[in-house]
């Protein structure tokens, strides 16, 4: 099943990725690097060029972390650059606390840096960070290495880490070559390089007329927060998830930045477009200030806006009224009020009128049939004080299951359930949140060690919408809505997909696992003489 709001928010798709990427395989091993120390961070522009692989052992992958019974969970990734050799990391707003840029309840418990020791090799998670300057216009933060994977405090002094010099980004210009480090999801484990050329600038009324560096690179999500060099090795730009300026389709679309000019980042400004491929880099003359304060142990104010700071706080006068359901036509258009819904529906709305929010807080809902979670999730909301709102169910496009649907909606400084709702799909019985295509192929199977033939537990079998392929997929930034189905194989390597695939259709196949080489099957078709339970065994390199 897929839940659908007003606002769409794909980009959870991307970070899910990455959360399997890290959580699929073992437990990180504490090291400590022994790259050599580059030079002294804003030294002279005609100093001698940095090596790669200093460049590549002085960018770190970012893990937001939560903390449960003393176990790391993963649950988002990001890139960013050493620029000190005591741990000061340069990175994007949204990879430090997601919270900055507006997306309410992602503030992580800890941020795990994944260091890197050889060019071929997964990163090494050594150390936690905390976060010393952050920027949520702006998107640019600098965080500091405080302890090490344990939680257990560092001499920072003592670390001597490699880093990176920074350059001047006023001194960049158009056709100027530019490279590019980090770990875009795209890329598998290990860290990834491009590159490209300075393709021109685009201009924001409060960041001058270099707000943003776009470039002709190909960077793709996980990748953002990392770094972008001139060919002297110095640091000029961040890439950032903002695809700024460019006129391409978007696959989500976020409120990050003050369109409007009133000095607020809220609901009255338009969307910028998010996901896809960045090819926008954040210069690094932005982010002096911050890695200033954060030097200086000074507290960072923005000077771009009043919004950037911490969310509003729910006011603890948050109230929901009665929930309505609806119809909707096929063009998106709300119909009649139903009591209920026939069978083969494509689509549940529930509205509802409220009163008593602050746009930046959270609130949830939980669908569920027959006491099992259907969907649910956590979201910003923008839609002012009071008025009329609604969230929806559907499922890709197929009719919804028929059974009795409860709906929840959570909202307040407990995040206290304010609401909840019965609706009856077709006859009421509830079958559970059934496959959505009839007579199709139950697609399970093993994931296994191409080498050894041992099963590779936690390892994702994703399934994307019929037409859409991995290379597609990818381009478009992984978004969520190009998912038909996905599963996690067991301890025993096994895995079964919840949602049956349709016969005499091409679906594209995905199987990602830490520590292994991704593998994908594009245009696969099952015929009518294939048996209704399919096996698919899937086996993975190193």
């Amino acid at each position: 099943m897929n839940k659908n709001t007003t606002n769409l928010r794909i980009w959870i798709a991307a970070a899910m990725l990455g959360l399997a990427i890290l959580a699929c395989g073992p437990t990180p091993t504490v090291a400590t690097p022994t790259a050599s120390v580059q030079p002294t961070p804003g030294s002279n522009p005609t100093a001698a060029v940095a090596s790669r692989s200093d460049l590549i052992m002085a960018t770190v992958q970012i893990y937001g972390v939560h903390i449960q019974n003393g176990d790391i969970i993963p649950f988002y990734v990001g890139s960013g650059s050493i620029i000190s050799s005591d741990g000061l990391i340069l990175t994007n707003a949204h990879v430090a606390d997601p919270a900055a840029v507006g997306e309410t309840g992602m503030t992580p418990d800890a941020l795990v840096i994944g260091i890197v020791n050889s060019e071929d090799q997964s990163p090494v998670y050594a150390y936690r960070a905390e976060v010393r300057a952050i920027d949520g216009y702006a998107d640019l933060a600098v965080i500091q290495i405080t302890a090490n994977l344990k939680g257990e405090s560092v001499d920072t002094t003592s670390l001597s880490l490699p880093y990176v010099a920074l350059g001047n980004s006023d001194q960049v210009h158009i056709s100027d070559h530019i490279n590019i480090l980090g770990f875009p999801v795209i890329g598998g484990n290990t860290i990834t390089y491009t590159d490209g050329s300075v393709a021109g600038f685009t201009a924001e009324d409060k960041l001058g007329d270099r707000a943003w560096i776009k470039t002709s690179a190909t960077i793709s999500g996980g990748n953002s927060g990392g770094m972008a060099t001139n060919d002297k090795g110095q640091l000029i730009g961040v890439p950032s998830i903002a695809a700024s300026g460019a006129n391409t389709e978007a696959t989500d679309c976020r409120v990050i930045q003050d369109t409007n000019g009133d000095g607020n980042i809220d609901s009255q400004d338009n969307c910028i477009p998010i996901g896809g491929f960045i090819n926008g880099l954040r210069p690094i003359n932005l982010a002096l200030p911050l890695i200033q304060a954060a030097r200086s142990g000074q507290a960072y104010v923005s000077p771009y806006s009043q919004g950037s700071g911490p969310t509003p706080p729910p006011t603890g006068n948050e109230q929901i009224g009665t929930i309505g359901w609806f119809t909707v036509d096929s063009q998106g258009n709300l119909g009649d009020q139903v009591d209920s819904y026939p069978s083969r529906s494509i689509v549940l709305v529930a509205l509802f009128n409220f009163s008593g929010f602050t746009n930046g807080e959270a609130w949830s809902d939980s669908w569920t049939m027959a006491g099992q979670e259907v969907t649910s999730g956590t979201y910003t909301w923008d839609q002012g004080s009071e008025g009329t709102y609604g969230t929806s169910l559907s499922n890709q496009g197929d009719p919804v299951a028929d059974g009795t649907y409860h709906l929840e909606l959570f909202a307040g400084q407990g995040n206290d359930p304010l609401a909840q709702a019965d609706v009856v799909v077709g006859n009421g019985s509830n079958p559970g949140p059934g496959p959505s295509t009839q007579d199709g192929i139950q697609l399970s199977g093993t994931v296994t060690d191409k080498n050894t033939g041992n099963p590779i537990s936690g390892a994702y079998v994703i399934v994307l919408n019929s037409g859409v392929t991995a290379e597609d997929w990818s381009a478009a930034g992984f978004p969520d809505s190009d998912i038909l189905t996905y599963a996690q194989s067991d301890s025993n390597g096994r895995y079964l997909l919840p949602a049956k695939l349709a016969r005499n259709t091409p679906y594209t196949v995905v199987c990602l696992a830490e520590g292994y080489q991704g593998t994908a099957g594009d245009n696969l078709v099952w015929g009518d003489n294939e048996p209704a339970n399919f096996n698919m065994d899937i086996s993975l390199s190193k």
